[in-house]
């Protein structure tokens, strides 16, 4: 215990003057320490460590803290979280025919909304109250402009992180957004009565304004959930009587 309150109090003195250390943690007790560089200490308060690591933000417990160097080794190991993987209901709320009405000369861009709940899976030693942020990432397929023309299919992420500039469908450019350290983490807190609390339920309205023919029908679209490191939820909608391949979005082009 002095030996930790040693390399708290150094950190301390150190974290308002270092741009780049390396830091020895471990996620949870059983696992092995894992080396981190490219840290920046932003913060020590309530127990809590709060840094900058490549961009993005991340916190641990200072009990996980095993050492700390103000130096950047250049030699990390990769950083986890200690968040927890987490399952995902998604109710749909709107799902508009077209991506925009016309009301006499008003145009007004619709909305794809939906509310999602956020259920932890427990692990020993992970943190119940934070999870990754959600990436949620909505295709859409509209009418061609005749019964054989192109039928246009554009990719929505959600939220603005999530967006990958891949021109076609490219799992690996998600996969990169999802395993970014410049994702957020959501922090909950449980219930007084042992349950989850509200805060894990959210609602979403994604704007289709990307859609470039918005006058016309929408006739399929894809919704597709990225949990902590994978896919969580998928769902697939076509227009009923309509003729579409096969997992049409990875014709995106």
């Amino acid at each position: 215990m002095r030996k930790l309150k040693l390399l708290i109090a150094s950190i301390a003195l150190l974290a308002c003057g270092v741009e780049a250390g390396t830091i020895i943690y471990k996620p949870n007790k059983e696992s092995e320490p894992l080396q981190v560089s490219n840290v920046k200490i932003i913060s020590i308060e309530g127990g809590v460590i709060t840094m900058e690591i490549n961009g993005g933000k991340e916190r641990i417990r200072v009990n996980q803290l095993t050492g700390y160097y103000d130096t950047d080794l250049k030699t990390g190991s990769g950083f986890d979280d200690n968040t927890s993987d987490y399952a995902i209901s998604v109710m749909e709320r709107n799902v508009p025919k077209r991506a925009e009405e016309k009301s006499g000369k008003t145009k007004s861009v619709q909305y794809f909304e939906f509310s999602y709940t956020i259920s932890p899976k427990y692990e020993k030693d992970r943190n119940q109250n934070a999870v990754k942020q959600p990436y949620f990432y909505l295709y859409v397929m509209t009418e061609g402009s005749s019964n054989i023309g192109e039928r246009p299919i554009v990719l929505i992420s959600y939220p603005k992180d999530a967006s990958v500039r891949a021109k076609g469908y490219d799992r690996a450019a998600i996969l990169e957004k999802v395993n970014s350290s410049k994702r957020q983490n959501m922090h909950f807190n449980r219930g007084t009565g042992g349950g989850l609390s509200r805060g894990w339920g959210r609602e979403i309205k994604i704007p289709l304004n990307r859609i470039r023919n918005k006058d016309r029908n929408i006739i399929a679209w894809r919704l597709e959930v990225w949990g902590k490191t994978d896919m969580i939820y998928e769902k697939t909608w076509t227009e009923p009587g309509s003729r579409i391949s096969t997992n049409w979005w990875t014709k995106m082009q």
